[in-house]
């Protein structure tokens, strides 16, 4: 069961939008660093400053853009179409910086999710394992492990200490502190 999230149409894969955020964080520090900190006019400072967002607008916003576009064309709508077009419009103003916090965001967000979605999955596999694959049915005075598929509606399943319930059922009885009955009264889990 080991099934990963799929990779996003938007950019093919999380480490690629996870780079992308990157560069996009870096082109806007830089930036900030060239406005404000060199250049001995403002104008020409402002002018040198825009090279890592256009760099940051090329080699992120383009493929951000791209990805946007295919998933126009196949009808599927977003809070990211808003993106893309914030996107565009800044780089039509020439507010580079408007749009590479936009790609940072959208990029960053994207990275974010695949790890979160990363994570919830490895959880859900750890419990998923933890399942038991076999049930200890009792009757004719003995007990038998079976497979989950052979318990029925009206079985008792013996539950011994420590072990995780392989169905749902009814607490019978507690004889003692080493085992618990228990009786299938429905669907299995």
């Amino acid at each position: 069961m080991s099934r990963t999230p799929a990779p996003s149409p938007l950019l093919g894969t999380n480490r690629v939008q996870g780079l992308i955020a990157v560069l996009a964080l870096a082109a806007i520090v830089v930036h900030l660093l060239l406005r404000f900190a060199v250049g001995p006019t403002f104008q020409t400072a402002i002018r040198s400053a825009n090279w890592p967002l256009l760099l940051a607008l090329i080699l992120g916003g383009g493929p951000l853009l791209w990805g946007l576009a295919v998933k126009l064309v196949h009808g599927e709508f977003g809070s990211d179409l808003l993106a893309g077009l914030s996107i565009a419009t800044s780089i039509m103003l020439g507010e580079y910086l408007a749009g590479t916090v936009v790609v940072l965001m959208l990029a960053g967000g994207e990275a974010l999710e695949g790890f979160a979605v990363r994570r919830a999955s490895f959880a859900l596999e750890g419990l998923a394992r933890r399942l038991p694959a076999l049930a200890h049915r009792r009757g004719e005075g003995k007990t038998e492990d079976v497979a989950l598929d052979e318990v029925h509606v009206g079985d008792h399943v013996v539950i011994f200490p420590h072990e995780a319930c392989p169905v749902d059922g009814t607490v019978r009885s507690r004889a003692t502190a080493s085992w618990m009955s228990s009786t299938l009264l429905g669907s299995r889990t």
